[in-house]
């Protein structure tokens, strides 16, 4: 289900699509911002379970227009179920995202955030993700909360791992 945002001089749009089905846009917005920036190919673009038909890719466009430039993506993996004594959560891997460039601080990212959160609010889904270090101050300003202490992913660098919680979990 498409939803169109208007803000500043942008008449954006996120679409989502399953598995395979539109990957090419998903790659395209990852390898401009995070792989080309840090001198890795292309086909590191192409992240393990991005095939999964319960993964879902969130992709930002330009406009409406069918042929729209992706703008910026992110993608969550297949849901799991984690259980303790006192009650048993959906948690939801968001991982992958990234806004062009030129469109970063204009709102794209934080649009396309909200549009997760609501998504989890609707399927009672706990968030996470591993965010760059340079992106902590970014997730946390749409209420994600930093857990545990940094670390590193080999080649990309230091990370947090940040955490949204579906309200009804609580």
């Amino acid at each position: 289900f498409p939803v169109t945002i208007e803000f500043f001089m942008l008449d954006m749009q996120i679409r989502q699509s399953r598995g395979l089905s539109e990957i090419a846009h998903v790659r395209q917005v990852r390898f401009l911002v995070l792989r080309e920036t840090l001198g890795l190919p292309y086909e590191e673009t192409l992240f393990a379970g991005d095939e999964n038909p319960n993964t879902l890719h969130v992709v930002a466009y330009r406009n409406s227009q069918p042929n729209s430039q992706p703008i910026g993506c992110l993608t969550l993996m297949p849901p799991e179920i984690i259980s303790n004594e006192k009650q048993q959560t959906i948690s939801v891997q968001l991982r992958g995202m990234a806004v062009l460039a030129e469109l970063q601080g204009m709102g794209v990212g934080s649009k396309m955030l909200a549009y997760v959160a609501e998504l989890a609010q609707e399927h009672r889904w706990d968030l996470w993700c591993k965010a760059r270090q340079s992106a902590v101050g970014f997730y946390a300003a749409s209420g994600w909360r930093v857990v545990g202490d940094v670390f590193d992913i080999p080649k990309i660098g230091p990370h947090f791992r940040m955490e949204l919680t579906c309200e009804a979990n609580l």
